[in-house]
């Protein structure tokens, strides 16, 4: 059995969702929300101890952070999960520019984005797939983040992640990034389309 130590207060993506929720709805409110949320992954952890890492990192978290809005306050849990996407995905945004600052990486980048298209795609369904040294295109038509917490009955949930990759993949010097569709928002696939900009 996997450890079960890890929680939502250690997520090093979902933590500053209780401060979200701390300016939401208070600090009462807010600590019950996240005691039920912690519950609902602890929850899930349990019964799928073999969960594989995206399941338990990424889906495992919003989902249980989505029930337990939803759970206290009814229809509002994808405004308020998809606003902290939002909020989140450019904080990374910062972090990866920073990052991709350092001289020359986006050069290395590109060299490599044959590499890093096939790291993105591992596990999803992908047509279309283009890579180029000026562009990489790929149609996500099966994401399993999303096929996941839709077998878990929660799909709306992951449209929090789909909010924080359309912010923090404009972090990356170097690199034009457009998405206009997902999968997790009922479109046919999410529209990758990264071109270079050295």
């Amino acid at each position: 059995m996997k450890d079960m130590s890890n929680t939502l207060k250690k997520s090093f993506v979902f933590k500053r969702f209780y401060l979200e929720l701390v300016e939401k709805y208070g600090t009462v409110r807010a600590k019950d929300i996240w005691n039920y949320a912690e519950n609902e992954f602890l929850g899930l952890r349990i019964a799928e101890p073999s969960a594989d890492k995206a399941s338990v990192s990424y889906v495992f978290p919003a989902v249980a952070l989505y029930r337990s809005v939803e759970h206290f306050y009814p229809g509002e849990a994808l405004s308020v999960t998809r606003d902290f996407g939002t909020k989140m995905g450019l904080r990374l945004q910062r972090v990866f520019r920073k990052v991709t600052a350092l001289p020359g990486i986006p050069s290395v980048m590109w060299k490599k984005m044959d590499c890093i298209a096939a790291k993105m795609s591992d596990g999803y369904e992908i047509k279309n797939l283009v890579v180029t040294k000026e562009k990489c295109f790929m149609d996500v038509v099966s994401c399993p983040l999303y096929d996941k917490a839709l077998e878990l009955g929660t799909p709306e949930a992951v449209q929090m992640i789909c909010c924080m990759d359309k912010e923090y993949m404009n972090g990356f010097r170097g690199v034009n990034y457009k998405r206009t569709k997902s999968v997790a928002e009922g479109d046919d696939c999410c529209d990758y389309r990264l071109t270079k900009s050295l």
